[in-house]
């Protein structure tokens, strides 16, 4: 067993002072009273030399409570065994990261690699090397687990095998995320040195690295790729469209040395002189007229990876939703007017309600049977099913092509809630949000209870506080048919009234257009990541370059310095491993915590202690003189 705080046993020598107290001479414990001593033989008191102890279980309890106290204290712990060190013959692990975001792309990122096969050679032959790149994350490509398991003859061959494999990518820059986590790779090496090969500009991310302890053997060593002397960087990049007119934003490095450049769009002869100071950022309009999309170029400055952006103008698709039930849209009373509120056309898609059915295939039919549904729920459609009553359910069981039993109206004793809602559905996944996902408040005054053996052949999404299924989803062909018990007519419940009926209804629909191919996420992988224009079925999207790759200004080392990186060397190696032992020490006494249960065990001797006490005190009968 060790100690964090040994002095504290010196406090020890307090268990003497019960034991002391116990030795003391006691006074005598009972008057005799007599009348006179003047008839007595006066005699000298006898003198005993030998003390007896009284009370040994209380002064037991005393000594331990004492005890515990004190060694609580001194906080002990069990240390793990020492494991071998991992560089006892002296070695360091170096860890190599090179840039390689978009920053870096063209000739720095060729002298980064100069730069790494250079530092390499220069290692010596017993240090560890590994190497790894970084952007938005850090990418080994020699972690310091492999490398520790290379031979000295064959370290620095290994670590130049692999930099043929750095390739700049289009990401941005997160310093702080690499370094943590080249950090967490290099594991506990007595002596680790860190080196930044890159540009280490201003556009990169710094906050994850306020507030990091470092531990004393580690040295983060800068190798900046630094451009040369008078270089300007301007970045371009588009906004979004304002009053129909495309805009673009011109972003100027701090550091640059110019602040004129050029504007050229890729449908037109148009091109623009725009003037933006070092440090600062312009937004400019783009000429009338042109197509729906295309590509700016900047030209003026020494670095062409963000002189282009592009640009799309996005056609919204058209949602037809089909109403095949003939109802006035005037009519308060029915659903259909409410629907025609509720589904408003977005940003994102236009959307058109018609009684008559389309000559395309509707994106969502709406209905509570009174039109066919089966063909187009086999070709790929969706529908949505309201029980206006208990009948309707065979119209449902004809569409499933199954014979089913009989549904009924569901006894309701004042007003039914939802209860169970599978938030893990698409259609009720915009609701998951604990600040959305409250239908407690909307009453439904009626709806109908399924036969078990309809109800088994779909998936409930919701249901009532009764444990009655609300809405049910069916699997019909390649379509889906979506069954709710109830409608959202006033007669039978609050639905439509409430802030949750547009954004289901809009739930519904965008599932239904995703599923029928209208409108899709765009797929992401690494071809989507370079900047331009990008298709994927019909969907279009423009990516375009982080803004602050533009940003090419050295980072200052007095900015790094500030966030507390180590960029000097160790100066004393025992002192910092024995600053790691200590906090090492320091994690297993809080995991194992002794010092806790010593504190508990003390409390509870010195409540034993005073109890016990009290109890002998009121054995003794006093002697009134």
């Amino acid at each position: 067993m060790a100690f964090l705080a040994p002095l504290f046993l010196a406090g020890l020598a307090a268990v003497a002072l019960p034991i002391l107290l116990h030795l003391r001479k006691n006074r005598p414990k009972q008057v005799v009273a007599f009348s006179s001593l003047m008839f007595l033989e006066e005699s000298p008191p006898v003198t005993k030399t030998r003390s007896r102890l009284q009370d040994i279980l209380l002064l037991i309890l005393r000594c331990l409570a004492i005890g515990l106290l004190i060694l609580a204290f001194a906080r002990p712990f069990f240390p793990a065994k020492d494991k071998p060190a991992a560089s006892a013959d002296g070695a360091a692990m170096n860890f190599i990261l090179i840039d390689t975001s978009a920053s870096m792309r063209g000739e720095p990122s060729a002298a980064a690699l100069k730069m790494a096969e250079s530092i390499i050679n220069g290692f010596p032959e017993k240090d560890w090397i590994a190497v790894a790149t970084y952007s938005d994350q850090l990418r080994p490509l020699l972690d310091p687990e492999r490398a520790r398991a290379i031979v000295p003859g064959e370290r620095k061959s290994s670590a130049l095998a692999v930099l043929p494999a750095v390739k700049a990518d289009w990401k941005s820059t997160k310093l702080d995320t690499a370094l943590l986590a080249a950090l967490a790779a290099a594991g506990q090496d007595s002596t680790l040195r860190i080196h930044l090969i890159g540009d280490l500009q201003k556009g990169t991310t710094l906050e994850r690295l306020r507030g990091e302890v470092w531990r004393g053997a580690v040295q983060i060593i800068l190798h900046p790729v630094a451009p040369e002397i008078g270089w300007t960087n301007a970045g371009v990049r588009m906004m979004p469209m304002e009053n129909q007119v495309q805009r673009v934003r011109v972003i100027n490095s701090e550091g640059s040395a110019k602040s004129d450049f050029t504007l050229a769009w890729s449908d037109s002869s148009e091109t623009i002189q725009v003037s933006v100071p070092p440090g600062e950022s312009a937004v400019f309009d783009a000429p009338p007229g042109l197509a729906a999309e295309g590509k700016i170029t900047l030209t003026g400055d020494d670095f062409t990876y963000d002189n282009e952006a592009s640009w799309v103008t996005p056609v919204r698709p058209v949602a037809r939703v089909w109403c095949p039930d003939q109802t006035q849209a005037a009519d308060a009373t029915e659903g259909n007017y409410f629907l025609s509120r509720a589904l408003q056309s977005t940003p994102d898609y236009a959307v058109e309600i018609t009684s008559t059915r389309p000559q395309e295939s509707p994106t969502l039919t709406i209905t509570s049977g009174k039109a066919e549904v089966a063909a187009i729920l086999k070709a790929g459609g969706n529908v949505l099913f309201t029980l206006r009553d208990a009948a309707s359910v065979q119209a449902v069981a004809g569409i499933l092509g199954t014979t089913s039993g009989e549904a009924r109206e569901a006894t309701v004793k004042d007003h039914a809630l939802f209860g169970e809602i599978d938030f893990k559905s698409a259609v009720f996944a915009p609701f998951a949000d604990a600040r959305y996902s409250d239908f407690s408040s909307i009453r439904v005054w009626k709806y109908r209870v399924l036969p078990k053996d309809l109800t088994a052949k779909g998936t409930v999404l919701a249901r009532f506080d009764s444990g009655d299924p609300a809405w049910v989803s069916f699997a019909v062909g390649k379509g889906t048919l979506h069954l709710l018990t109830t409608t959202w007519r006033p007669a039978d419940s609050q639905l439509a009234l409430t802030t949750k009926f547009p954004p289901l209804l809009h739930a519904l629909l965008a599932q239904a257009m995703v599923q029928t191919g209208e409108r899709g996420p765009l797929s992401v992988d690494d071809a989507h990541e370079i900047p331009g224009i990008h298709r994927d079925g019909s969907a279009v999207v423009s990516v375009q370059l982080d803004p602050a790759e533009s940003e090419r200004t050295p980072l200052p080392e007095s900015e790094l310095r500030a966030l507390g990186l180590p960029l000097d060397p160790p100066q004393d190696l025992a002192r910092a491993a024995e600053v790691a032992k200590t906090l090492s020490n320091e994690e297993q006494e809080s995991r194992q915590r002794f010092g806790w249960w010593l504190l508990v065990g003390a409390a509870a001797f010195f409540l034993a202690e005073t109890t016990f006490a009290g109890c002998a005190g009121k054995r003794q009968t006093p002697v009134t003189p």
